[in-house]
């Protein structure tokens, strides 16, 4: 397996951002129609998990 080139911690910090990103991004074209609530809530809270995934993994190799 070939070494990752990023840390958890910083794939966790990224997804934080992505998600913030997706929240101001989405509510714009939610208003707009471009996009249904439905869809841009399901869409930042994958990504707000992916971020919780990855800082659970930070966490553990911290505590290793």
């Amino acid at each position: 397996m070939i070494a990752p080139r990023f840390t958890n911690v910083e794939k966790m910090r990224c997804a934080q951002r992505e998600a913030g990103f997706r929240r101001f991004v989405y509510d714009k074209r939610v208003a707009a129609g471009k996009m249904t609530r439905t869809k841009a809530d399901e869409e930042i809270a994958l990504m707000d998990e992916i971020a919780a995934h990855f800082g659970e993994l930070a966490e553990k190799e911290r505590l290793l």
